[in-house]
């Protein structure tokens, strides 16, 4: 019964979260098996852009009550047409995770055509339990 309701531990949680400019990050939450309060994400990052997109940063923030450890992206460049991806892993310690819903701000830069783009969304798609 019931398995679809809230991150369990050990389980994972895929999820869109930007798909705007050509650029499209995709979000794959891992629950700790032991330790309910973490959450790693595995962030993906691709472009249907003609050109690449350079100068790339990916920043995050969550309530106060939630800690955010954010590793560099493994390149600041997203190549074009889909023809490559870059990764980002970022490690949420949630001590209300049964409590809250986790939401979260995030914030890309990037160069696209020669333009700086600077976009600021919120995420509330999380499932309970992140």
């Amino acid at each position: 019964g019931g398995g679809g309701l809230g991150l369990s531990p050990g389980g994972n949680h895929q999820m869109l979260a930007y798909d705007k400019n050509g650029i499209t990050a995709r979000m794959e939450l891992l629950k700790h098996p032991s330790n309910k309060t973490l959450t790693q994400i595995n962030a993906s990052f691709t472009s249907t852009n003609d050109t690449p997109v350079t100068n790339f940063t990916f920043q995050a923030a969550v309530p106060k009550h939630a800690k955010l450890q954010i590793n560099p992206p493994s390149s600041t460049t997203i190549p074009p047409s889909n023809s490559g991806t870059v990764t980002q892993v970022f490690r949420i310690s949630n001590p209300m995770h049964d409590q809250k819903i986790l939401s979260m701000r995030i914030k890309l830069d990037f160069v696209l055509g020669g333009a700086p783009v600077s976009d600021l969304v919120q995420l509330d798609g999380f499932p309970p339990g992140v």
